[in-house]
């Protein structure tokens, strides 16, 4: 049995990803722009202890997968433009072949 997706094309171009790039850095900032909640009750009880180390390393993720995020707007950054030279180039190459001649 054949997915659904799996007649579509690919599509890449440089604005697409320079497009998705700039999907991710407003991803990166909302997560980055997240807090943790402030801390709950006295840290004296361990239900609020627990609760508080918790927000902590929920917080701490929320930095890490912004900082991924961010990373993957860099490099589809850098992928674009070199996705458009590598365009350019090729099709430069293409129009320098001899057209084929019918016999």
């Amino acid at each position: 049995m054949e997915s659904r997706g799996a007649a579509t094309e690919l599509r890449v171009s440089e604005d697409g990803l320079r497009a998705e790039a700039g999907w991710c850095e407003a991803l990166a900032a909302s997560l980055a722009a997240s807090s943790a909640p402030t801390l709950v009750g006295s840290s004296v009880l361990a239900s609020a202890a627990a609760v508080n180390a918790a927000h902590a390393q929920i917080a701490a993720a929320g930095l890490r997968c912004s900082s991924r995020i961010q990373a993957t707007a860099a490099a589809l950054t850098r992928v674009s433009a070199s996705y458009g030279e590598n365009e350019v180039h090729s099709a430069a190459e293409f129009r320098a072949l001899s057209p084929v001649k019918a016999c």
